[in-house]
């Protein structure tokens, strides 16, 4: 197989690559350590990637600068109608009219666009929570973090750890969970028919030397509250935790 180049390994981490090229890669990782490692490595700052850009993502645009991008009367004098993109023409094609609406004097609302356009594809293609009739729920590295890892099998340089895992009063398995790559969080997640939803998600609190506290060993306030409040009987042993996750976390 020909060597692969830093796109076609984004696009098979991606998902993005036909059956044939995927599964001539899935071939060479079984016996090509160097390739493997680039995959893990290529994963791990997705996943890091994430977690860094969507909570960034929640929060409003300030007022003052959502104002550079309404028009105003001064601005409109001198300024050539914006006539809209059309979206079936190619986006080579596409690209000088988009450059001839910006007029000048807007570099910064320019900016502030181009910020907008980055946080929506961060928001739609690899955020960690998804809202469904006004729930939050964990999605992407999140969810998948919550539905394979451990806690009893703790990875430290995970950028999501496990916490406790426990069956609540209602019956549904919950989970506390940290981000630890900055701005880093702590929550907890209770799985049900819609996915894990997300009840409690907060800042992390670093500890005295600095550090993020280990996932299990100490919970913010938040999230203790919450669990205090669901949790009846025993958190789960390592066999009880590994015997849930084979049922689905049901």
């Amino acid at each position: 197989m020909k060597p692969i180049d830093d796109e076609t390994l984004q696009a098979y981490v991606d998902g993005e690559l036909d059956a044939a090229t995927a599964a001539d890669i899935d071939a060479a990782l079984a016996h090509d350590t160097a390739l493997a490692e680039r995959v893990q490595r290529t994963r791990a700052l997705r996943a890091q990637l994430r977690a860094t850009f969507d909570p960034v993502l929640n929060e409003p645009v300030p007022e003052h600068l959502s104002a550079l991008l309404r028009p105003t009367a001064a601005r409109d004098a001198g300024a050539s109608r914006i006539t809209p993109t059309r979206t079936d023409m190619p986006l080579n094609a596409r690209r000088p009219a988009a450059r001839r609406r910006w007029i000048t004097g807007a570099a910064l609302a320019a900016s502030i666009m181009l910020a907008a356009a980055s946080m929506w594809w961060w928001r739609t293609g690899e955020a960690l929570t998804r809202t469904q009739h006004g729930q939050t729920y964990a999605a992407g590295a999140l969810a998948h973090t919550l539905d394979q890892a451990l806690a009893s099998e703790p990875d430290a340089r995970a950028p999501i750890a496990i916490g406790l895992s426990f069956r609540g009063a209602d019956g549904h398995v919950c989970r506390t969970f940290v981000v630890r790559t900055s701005p880093s969080r702590a929550g907890l997640a209770c799985h049900g028919d819609s996915g894990w939803a997300l009840p409690v998600l907060g800042p992390m609190t670093p500890s005295e030397g600095g550090e993020l506290r280990q996932a299990a060993s100490a919970l913010t306030p938040e999230v203790q509250a919450a669990v205090d409040a669901r949790l009846r009987g025993d958190v789960f042993d390592a066999a009880q935790e590994r015997a849930a996750r084979s049922a689905g976390w049901q």
